[in-house]
């Protein structure tokens, strides 16, 4: 009797290869969740989340760069234009971080004096170089960790009542927590349809590897801004 061979998804592969390194994120997500009564936490989460959206744009827009110096790789013609898309969606999402802030009593003007933490320069530098220097698709690995996994309404509203603080603090979770199902299929829909080399592949899965190990990273430097718990 014939072998039936059991073919998988771009993204299904992927969430099988990485499915450790998701449970260490989920670990450190409910780490800040139990801290959430703490202001302090709030604030390192805002800013955070700030600096990954002031990035996104900018990110994107080198992707369409990079893309377009591989005119001939069946991956690029659809890679710019998921790229074209999804910009205009992510445009302003930093905004709406800085006005979550400023219900907190934490300016604009006090973010832009903060160094970006080690591990965010690292997130977003290593998207940067495999970008740049390996291939652009490795953005779909970045966007398959950040926006596939996305806070649902339910989550914000058990920060909210965690925390004691005003929901107008929340506003930029909440509006990710109804908007990023739908950028979630497309994401995986984009990833899926991609003509992926096995190389291209492993590109995509690297970035995934690194967003995750970054991301757990910085939630772990979100919780240290909690008073009294142990560096």
């Amino acid at each position: 009797m014939a072998q039936t061979v059991k073919t998988q998804s771009h993204y299904q592969r992927l969430s099988e290869n990485l499915y450790l390194l998701k449970a260490r994120a989920c670990a450190v997500n409910q780490r800040f969740v139990e801290l959430a009564h703490h202001k302090e936490v709030i604030i390192a989460q805002g800013i955070t989340n700030f600096r990954t959206a002031n990035a996104a744009v900018p990110l994107m827009t080198e992707v369409i760069r990079s893309a377009r110096l591989w005119p001939d790789d069946p991956v690029s013609a659809p890679l710019i234009a998921y790229m074209e898309q999804h910009i205009p969606e992510e445009t302003g999402h930093d905004q709406w971080c800085l006005d979550d802030l400023a219900v907190l009593g934490v300016s604009s003007e006090q973010v832009s004096e903060m160094l970006p933490s080690p591990n965010i320069m690292s997130l977003l530098g290593s998207q940067y170089y495999m970008i740049r220097h390996q291939h652009p698709v490795a953005i779909m690995g970045y966007l398959a960790c950040l926006e596939t996994h996305h806070p649902t309404v339910d989550y914000v509203e058990q920060l909210i009542e965690k925390s004691g603080l005003p929901e107008a603090a929340f506003s930029s979770l909440m509006h990710h927590a109804k908007i990023d199902p739908h950028h979630k299929q497309d994401i995986i829909d984009t990833l899926n349809c991609l003509p992926l080399t096995q190389q291209q592949y492993k590109i995509v899965e690297r970035s995934a590897f690194l967003s995750l190990r970054y991301v757990a990273l910085m939630m772990e430097d979100v919780c240290r801004a909690a008073p009294h718990v142990s560096q």
